[in-house]
Parts: C-alpha cells; structure tokens; sequence
C-alpha cells in the first residue's frame, strides 16, 4: 500500500518546510513499524497553471495501513510526530493507493 500525501508550505517558507520534511518528518515517519520508504516529488505547473500542492510525498506500506494511520495520530498527539510551523495545514491531504 502507498500513503500518499499532498502537501505544500506556507507563503515564503519553502526552505524551511524543506529542511523540516527531510530532516525531521520523514524520519519520524520511517520510525513507525509498516513505514518502509518515502519519495518526494514537486509539482510542476502544467499551462502556466499552479498545481493545487507544491509536493507529493510516497511512503510505502508493509502490513496493516490503518494500523500505520492509527499510530501516526498517536504519534502527532504524543509528539513524536513533530510538525513544522512551515507546513500549510490547509493544503494538506492524505490518501491511501494500493498497487493494481
């Protein structure tokens, strides 16, 4: 299964949330059992039309994903999870692809 998230920074703070996402969230992710890699990708517009997230991230799977779901909102509430000011909660979203 894939975790895909789509994500962007706020206003003025790619480096930030950059540096944030490398270095501290996605070794955070990789720390819960079942999370096995992470791919990031950054959007490009298309037309000259912005896409509607700066950045995809692809964390494979191994297991149970709503175990994996469950232990990163324990994770986000006990702050093991470190969220970055960077981050734009209001362009965020999470959905989860299996393989066809």
């Amino acid at each position: 299964m894939h975790l895909i998230v789509f994500s962007s920074p706020r206003e003025g703070m790619d480096t930030e949330y950059n540096t944030w996402y490398d270095e501290v969230h996605i070794p955070d992710m990789l720390a819960i059992p079942g999370v096995t890699s992470c791919t990031r990708l950054r959007a490009e517009p298309v037309g000259g039309q912005a896409p509607e997230f700066a950045y995809l991230a692809d964390y494979v799977v191994d297991g149970d994903v709503g175990a994996v779901l469950g232990e990163i909102k324990a994770r986000s509430a006990d702050g093991r999870i470190r969220l970055s000011p960077a981050i734009d909660p209001t362009a965020t979203k999470v959905t989860v692809w299996e393989s066809h």
